[in-house]
């Protein structure tokens, strides 16, 4: 890198523009501002992961989609069934099902989703089962299936577990759900907090509306069809650690207790806006 030295101007000396030119001629030469080096050091190499050559992303856009799942407030209730016997998922809205294909991947494609939403949770007895002071991990889960034939059926996208497998014969220590090693698709959303008081010591606390998101990534081994995605919802899980089988971190399905009449829903989950986009690349 060229040094511009600076050993004072003063005023009424001549200015020559050999000089000047030389400074910047070799300023240039060092660090050159043409086209490849403003790409390689433009603001996007920090974001961006970048080649380390050239500066290219490498990563050609083939396709994409967005659209809105929800648009008015649709409740999930938290299962109340006996674990092993639990409601099936909600389904929260699809892009496609059916005909014709909606996306055409082929071999080494590059798949991404992501989804957000707006949400609040209640319950109508506080302090119900499954609520315990030593339960703060309560929570929902969504998580991505789609269809890989048209009128197929709809299944998990790889990576993501059915989120009702066997995690342990003793429900005490695992019961039904996945470890969230098999959790690629899924986003999790708190149900309740707890706030220490005085009288009384603990208070359940639903937080006001806020927002959840959830992604998936994907690298196609061969070339697929994908006729639909859509989005699936339980609740309420939580976290825990089958000792006696599985030893890996997991989340659970746990039984909610029945609303008290006049009420006729308890623990419940409440979204009120929900959007699922996707990106289809390929590398260049």
């Amino acid at each position: 890198m060229s040094v511009i030295k600076n050993t004072g101007i003063k005023r009424g000396d001549e200015l020559k523009s050999v000089e000047l030119n030389a400074e910047f001629t070799a300023v240039n030469t060092a660090f050159k501002m043409d086209a490849d080096n403003f790409r390689n050091e433009a603001i996007d190499q920090a974001a961006m992961n970048l080649h380390a050559s050239h500066g290219k992303s490498g990563i050609i856009l083939l396709q994409t989609g967005s659209t809105d799942l929800i648009t008015s407030s649709t409740n999930i209730d938290a299962n109340e069934n006996a674990v092993a016997s639990m409601v099936a998922p909600t389904q929260l809205g699809v892009i496609g099902g059916g005909a014709p294909v909606i996306i055409v991947a082929k071999d080494t494609n590059i798949f991404r989703v992501y989804w957000q939403h707006r949400f609040n949770t209640g319950a109508t007895t506080l302090k119900s089962l499954p609520y315990a002071s030593s339960k703060c991990g309560l929570c929902w889960a969504i998580w991505l299936e789609w269809q890989l034939s048209s009128g197929g059926s709809w299944v998990q996208v790889p990576g993501q577990g059915n989120m009702e497998t066997a995690l342990d014969p003793l429900a005490a220590s695992g019961g039904y759900g996945s470890k969230t090693v098999d959790m690629k698709a899924t986003s999790l959303d708190f149900h309740s907090l707890d706030f220490k008081g005085t009288s009384p010591a603990t208070f359940q606390v639903f937080p006001g509306e806020r927002s959840g998101y959830g992604q998936y990534y994907y690298k196609f081994a061969s070339d697929t069809n994908i006729y639909g995605l859509r989005l699936m919802c339980r609740g309420l899980y939580e976290p825990c650690f089958p000792l006696s089988s599985v030893q890996k971190n997991s989340v659970r399905i746990t039984q909610a207790a029945a609303p008290s009449s006049p009420a006729v829903y308890n623990n419940r989950l409440v979204i009120q806006s929900l959007q699922l986009s996707y990106l289809l690349m390929r590398n260049e």
